[in-house]
Order: structure tokens, then C-alpha cells, then sequence
């Protein structure tokens, strides 16, 4: 199997550009110890010259050109080459140190016949899920990888994700739509539009992301407040725009996402595949869960 890996990264010209290339970096530097002599591809926006590492190969934009759009890029390229397998990540995502996680990206890279019924895969997002307690309640998780549907309402942050063109003979985009001005949500209506394809895309509950600066947003910097209202309006978009896939918002502000599901996710409620070796771990070094704006899946 061939990996290659992509990320997205925009560096605005605020107080947050400093803290951001600083994770950018890091990251590179971190992504090659973790899959050595994997090529990796980044669409660079609002670069300069002294920003940029030897070793990768950047597509580079003047201006921001917006996340769908950059995923764009790297999804065109990936689909019409030969790599079997993409790592996408935005630019301030690396993995917490639990569970082993290298393993199965090392795993699922290498043998991609044992993942078969896998079209794509995510990484838990701390800042929403009670890992910890979720995991250690399943002792399955010691010898297995537990799968579960990605929720309709979760970001891209992080996703290893099949050549459905090199598989099936198809191709998926992000539409061109900006979350930053109201239009939508680009990442939901990917994987809306992945499922309709009768695709599925689960989340692996022991690969756990990392943000290097998730309280540093590219856009809205510390303004949660001012993200969040955003974001409650790129849903109700969404809704507008799926309202005939069952989508809608009801009058106790929460999201019919059971009824697209119900229509068009053909992931497993579980699955479990055994893991190449059965891991260890101590509850006490695991750290408890976060939560940041868990409101936001809970509509």
C-alpha cells in the first residue's frame, strides 16, 4: 500500500501567524518521524518565503482560497495518482500518545486488505467525546480497533481516507462554499455528499487528535463566541440545502441528522478489527476529556 500525506494551511497576517507556522513546522517535522520517506503535499496560503520546509512540495496561493477549496487541491492530485491512501490534516494537527495510535496508521497503511470495508476514517475529537470513560468501559479496545460512524456533524481535521477513484472509479470534492461567510458548512456537506455516494467514513475511538493551537483559530482567533454563532448559521444552510435529504432544524434547535442517516449511512453501528498486537494502558496517564463547544454537537 502507498500513503501520501496533505495538509491544508493558511497563515493570516494577525497575532495568531507566529503561533501557527510554529505548529506548522512541528507538525511536519513530527508527520515525517511518523511515516517516514512518505511524500507530503501542502497547500500553502498567505505564505512567505522564509515560512516555507525543505522536503515538501507546496502548492502556494497569495491569498487564502478558503478549506474546501484547499482540500481541493490535494484530493485532485490524490485521486489521479497512483497512492492508495491520504493522510489529510490541517496545519495544527498532530495525535495525543495513547493507545498505541502509530500502530494502526502504520497498520492500515501497510495493509489496507484487512481495512477493506473502510472508505475513510477520522481521528476522535477530544473536545467532544469522553474517551477516556468510552474506552476504558470497552475492554475490547485492547485487542481490537473499535470503528464507529462519524457523526454528520464533525469537521476535517484529520482523516485517512481511500482512493475512491483508483477503487471505484469515483470522485468526491468539497463545494465551494466558505463556512467563514455563512455559506456553509464545506467539511459536513463533503461527507453528506460522501454518503449519498453509498461510501461510508468512520471514527477510530483510540486515534485521538491533538491540536497544537486549538484555542488559536486562523480566522477568529480567541472569539469563540463569535465562531460559534457563525457556525450555528452555517447549519441552518446546511439544513436549507438538505432539506430534502431529511435535514432540517426542529423547534427544540436540534438537527434531524438520524433521518439523513437512516437514509444514507451505510457504516456499521460497531466494528471491531483485531489489532495486529493487543495493547496495554494505565487509566491514570490517560488524561480526562476537554470540552471546548460541545454544544455544537449536540444540536
Amino acid at each position: 500500500m502507498s500513503v501520501i500525506i496533505g495538509i491544508i494551511s493558511y497563515l493570516p497576517n494577525t497575532e495568531v501567524r507566529t503561533k501557527r507556522i510554529e505548529a506548522s513546522h512541528f507538525q511536519i517535522d513530527y508527520l515525517h518521524k511518523l511515516l517516514p520517506n512518505t511524500n507530503i503535499m501542502c497547500v500553502a496560503q498567505a505564505y512567505n518565503e522564509s515560512d516555507y520546509v525543505d522536503g515538501v512540495l507546496y502548492y502556494k496561493f497569495d491569498k487564502p482560497i478558503g478549506a474546501g477549496a484547499a482540500r481541493n487541491v490535494i484530493l485532485k492530485e490524490f485521486y489521479n495518482s497512483d497512492y492508495d491512501i491520504l493522510l489529510l490534516c490541517d496545519d495544527d494537527t498532530i495525535f495525543y500518545e495513547y493507545y498505541h495510535y502509530e500502530r494502526f496508521i502504520h497498520e492500515f497503511c501497510k495493509n489496507l486488505a484487512k481495512f477493506k470495508g473502510i472508505n475513510a476514517v477520522s481521528a476522535l475529537e477530544p473536545e467532544y467525546h469522553p474517551y477516556k470513560k468510552l474506552n476504558y468501559e470497552d475492554q475490547a479496545n485492547l485487542t481490537h480497533y473499535k470503528f464507529e460512524p462519524r457523526e454528520l456533524n464533525s469537521g476535517s481535521a484529520t482523516s485517512l481516507i481511500k482512493n475512491i477513484k483508483k477503487y471505484y472509479g469515483k470522485e468526491i470534492y468539497y463545494p465551494n462554499t466558505d463556512a467563514n461567510k455563512g455559506e456553509g458548512r464545506e467539511d459536513i456537506e463533503f461527507l453528506l455528499e460522501w454518503l449519498k455516494e453509498g461510501l461510508n467514513w468512520y471514527t477510530m475511538q483510540t486515534w485521538v487528535r491533538k491540536s497544537l493551537c486549538f484555542d488559536k483559530s486562523s480566522i477568529f482567533g480567541t472569539d469563540t463566541k463569535a465562531r460559534d454563532k457563525l457556525l450555528m448559521h452555517d447549519l441552518d444552510v446546511v439544513c436549507d440545502k438538505y432539506k430534502e435529504d431529511g435535514l432540517q432544524r426542529q423547534v427544540n434547535g436540534k438537527i434531524t441528522w438520524s433521518a439523513f442517516n437512516d437514509r444514507y449511512n451505510k457504516s456499521e453501528k460497531v466494528l471491531y478489527i483485531e489489532r495486529e498486537k493487543p495493547i496495554e494502558y494505565d487509566e491514570n496517564t490517560t488524561p480526562k476529556q476537554k470540552f471546548t463547544s460541545k454544544k455544537l454537537f449536540d444540536i
